[in-house]
């Protein structure tokens, strides 16, 4: 069970980045794309996919935030990664967009480094 959920996470961690790199190229194009439909609601349903294994993840090995400082701050990053990437595509400034953009990968290559370290520095460590 464990291995099944961990996959499933990890595929979700990488489709999250994949939707989220595809759309702000297309972001930076003035791409139509943009407005379809399922571009629209797909990032939704891979991060639900994706907030869901990780809680059920979570439950699984019996780890909290409060006694791992480490999914604590997993936690803290996923908040501002959703604040600047929610911003990114509401600013209708194209350098502010790119910069909170760019800020919000930053976030997420921070995210992903306390989960390989186990670490709440990640690479700050």
């Amino acid at each position: 069970m464990y291995l099944t959920l961990k996959h499933l996470h990890l595929t979700f961690v990488a489709l999250s980045l994949l939707a989220f790199v595809v759309r702000g190229l297309w972001l930076f194009m003035n791409s139509n794309m943009l407005s379809k439909k399922w571009v629209k609601i797909l990032p939704h349903i891979i991060s639900t996919i994706l907030l869901v294994s990780g809680i059920v993840l979570a439950v699984h090995l019996s780890m909290s935030p409060g006694s791992q400082p480490w999914l604590m701050a997993k936690i803290i990053g996923l908040i501002v990664y959703i604040g600047l990437g929610v911003a990114a595509f509401k600013v209708p400034n194209p350098s502010a967009s790119k910069a909170l953009w760019i800020s919000a990968l930053i976030v997420f290559a921070y995210i992903v480094s306390v989960a390989i370290s186990k670490n709440p520095l990640g690479f700050f460590s």
